[in-house]
This record gives C-alpha cells, sequence and structure tokens, in this order.
C-alpha cells in the first residue's frame, strides 16, 4: 500500500491506483478503506454498472461523498459535469473538498451538511477511522461485520481503536434543498448514507421526481427497508434492480438498489 506522507499534518496521500492517488486520515486504516472504497468505485462499479452511460454534462448529486471517490468517479465518466457533493460529517467534508480541489468538472459544489425527511439537526456517530461507516443508527451496524473487524486485529486495544467513534452534531436539509436549481434535469442521485435512506428520499418534493432520470442506493435491510424502498420509487415511476455489492457478504444484508425512470433514455438523450 504505498503512501505519500509529503501531505498536510495528520493526513496522509494514498496511491489507490497507479493514476489516483487521494488524501485520508493519518493511519493504516482509513488508507486501507480508502482502496476499498476505491475497489468498490471503480474496480467493481458497484453505482454505475447497471445505468446507462451518463452524458459528459451530467449533473450528479452525491448524497454520503465521503472523501470523494464516487464523485471522482464522476470525473472521468463526464468532463463537463455539475456534481453536488454531500457529507455531514465536517473533518470527512475537509478532505472531500481537499481532494476535489482540483477535480477535471466543469464545477463541484460540496456541501456539509446531513439529508433528511425534514429539516434540523441531528447527532451522528463517526468512525474515526472508518469514516465511510458513520452513521446516524450505530445500533444497526451488524454485528458480523463489528466482529470480523475485530477479528482482523491483532489484539483488542487496536480493535477499539480501529472502531473507535465520536458524536458530531450536524445540520439536516431535505435533498430537495441541495438539488441544483439552475439545471433541468439531474442525470442521477447517489445516495450511501448508512441507514438513513428512506429519509433521504422522502426528503425529495413531489415537483422535483419528474427532473430525476436515475437513482443508485445502497440499502441496509433493516426492518423491511429494502422492500419499503423499493416500493416508494415504484411509485415514483422507477424500475428497480437490487443486487449485493461485489465485496459484501450476503449476510451483511446490503443492497444496490438502481433505480431508473420509465422515460430514462428519453431523458438521457435529450441531455
Amino acid at each position: 500500500m504505498h503512501q505519500d506522507t509529503s501531505s498536510p499534518t495528520g493526513l496522509v496521500r494514498v496511491r489507490v491506483a497507479d493514476d489516483l492517488a487521494v488524501l485520508t486520515r493519518d493511519g493504516r486504516w482509513a488508507a486501507g478503506e480508502a482502496h476499498y472504497l476505491y475497489h468498490e468505485i471503480f474496480t467493481h462499479d458497484d453505482y454505475l454498472k447497471d445505468l446507462p452511460r451518463l452524458p459528459p454534462n451530467a449533473v450528479v448529486v452525491d448524497a454520503g461523498a465521503n472523501i470523494g471517490l464516487f464523485a471522482l468517479r464522476i470525473a472521468r465518466e463526464c468532463p463537463e459535469a455539475l456534481v453536488v457533493a454531500v457529507e455531514p460529517v465536517p473533518p470527512t467534508c475537509a478532505l472531500l473538498r481537499l481532494n476535489l480541489a482540483d477535480v477535471a468538472v466543469d464545477e463541484v459544489r460540496v456541501l456539509e451538511v446531513a439529508l433528511g425527511e425534514s429539516s434540523g439537526r441531528t447527532v451522528l456517530t463517526a468512525y474515526t477511522h472508518l469514516s465511510a461507516n458513520s452513521t446516524g443508527r450505530p445500533q444497526e451496524k451488524p454485528a458480523s461485520w463489528v466482529a470480523a473487524m475485530r477479528g482482523a486485529q491483532p489484539d483488542p486495544a487496536a480493535a477499539d481503536e480501529m472502531l473507535s467513534t465520536s458524536s458530531v452534531e450536524v445540520d439536516v436539509v431535505r435533498l430537495s434543498q441541495v438539488l441544483p436549481r439552475d439545471r433541468s434535469r439531474i442525470d442521477l442521485v447517489k445516495v450511501d448514507v448508512e441507514g438513513a435512506e428512506l429519509e433521504v428520499l422522502r426528503g425529495i418534493d413531489d415537483h422535483d421526481w419528474p427532473r430525476i432520470a436515475a437513482v443508485v442506493i445502497e440499502v441496509h435491510d433493516v426492518d423491511g427497508r429494502l422492500a419499503e424502498v423499493e416500493r416508494l420509487l415504484a411509485r415514483r415511476g422507477f424500475s428497480c434492480t437490487v443486487r449485493v455489492p461485489a465485496m459484501m457478504s450476503p449476510d451483511l444484508r446490503h443492497h444496490i438498489v438502481t433505480a431508473r425512470a420509465n422515460d430514462t433514455a428519453d431523458h438521457l438523450a435529450a441531455g
């Protein structure tokens, strides 16, 4: 695992591929997570593989942008894109801004907020070294995942450090509040928000749904959430496909839901 230590204090530049390096927290766990995210997003193309090719000037909303790897994936696919990257955890959002500072697309808008059904405030559990796991529902973390993470460490102290968390209070806005008003279409809304999927979708106003061509969501299927997400999208005129993420075990109950509006082909052609 290559790391370039010539980075801001407390951060490390991790080369996740021959042609891509990203900044993340200094330490072996955050660097390992960056490699995992790279393979999820680039190698396996988990978010885009079931969609038609996006237009060069795509408008993409990245809800749960983390340190920016999906936004960087979009930059390679769509050089004229507008990307709205939403990340609520302040230290993670700071990394997101750094990683997207020189991204080669027409425009990037970074927003440090959480998304929900209504505006307000909420408390998140932020993982210090595994930022992609930060969540408002820590009780939903699968016991098998926690056990696997602990079992991979040399001793309990290392496991405790790897899984260390802090609480952070953040602003919550509805997704419709962050959709670009200066664009008539939204080509893709990607949602990976560690349990808040339904609340994010319920934060889309009726008049905004017809603007959206496609939605891709990672859903943790707790208390029938997967079926409810599919029902909501079907009511809004989307057709869904569902599969297990390439690098996840089915027993973790995570799924990728790819939803295409019934007129997606016409919509993309018009773009």
